[in-house]
């Protein structure tokens, strides 16, 4: 329960910190969805669980598809370099932030399918801890500066550093767990 809170607050605290920052573009934020209609699951039958071997690979193993999302971020890269205003690096700056996140989204689903039950539990809560220090990173990468917009986009690389740090860290959990 405190730590519900904890998170609430510190989400509250980042809301707050950047109330007067409503075009900063961030891929992390939670835009509030239509309520899901309620979904009948069916009734589970027990089965033994089966072991966890080289042979039981997930499915998507088998799965000859993986978006390289590598020469988009290039290309925008290339593109915010050309970019004659703030406003219009800090767009193109965002767009590269939403690919980070999108290819570590990939890699930290891919890796937990990996794991059992419980090692996945633990990752997600991990993940979410990390999550939470994302967001103050770019916090305080965006309190550094008073010109609104060059705090926003010290904010997005801010955003893009750390992801590529986790990756990193992914990338070496996933060296210890997959079998290739």
């Amino acid at each position: 329960m405190t730590a519900r809170l904890g998170s609430a607050a510190a989400c509250l605290m980042f809301s707050l910190t950047l109330a007067g920052c409503q075009t900063l573009p961030m891929p992390f934020t939670n835009k509030p969805q239509a309520e899901p209609e309620p979904v009948v699951q069916p009734v589970e039958v027990a089965k033994p669980a089966a072991p966890k071997a080289a042979e039981a690979l997930p499915a998507s193993a088998d799965l000859n598809w993986e978006p390289k999302l590598d020469q988009p971020i290039a290309q925008l890269e290339a593109q915010m370099a050309l970019e004659e205003t703030q406003l219009a690096k800090n767009h193109t700056l965002s767009s590269i932030a939403y690919l980070w996140d999108a290819r570590l989204y990939l890699l930290f689903q891919d890796t937990l399918d990996y794991l059992p039950e419980q090692a996945q539990r633990h990752e997600v809560e991990l993940q979410n801890r990390w999550l939470d220090q994302r967001a103050e990173a770019m916090t305080r990468a965006f309190l550094n500066d008073k010109d609104g917009e060059v705090a926003r986009f010290a904010a997005g690389q801010a955003f893009i550093e750390e992801t590529q740090k986790r990756i990193k860290e992914l990338e070496q959990l996933r060296e210890l767990i997959v079998i290739q």
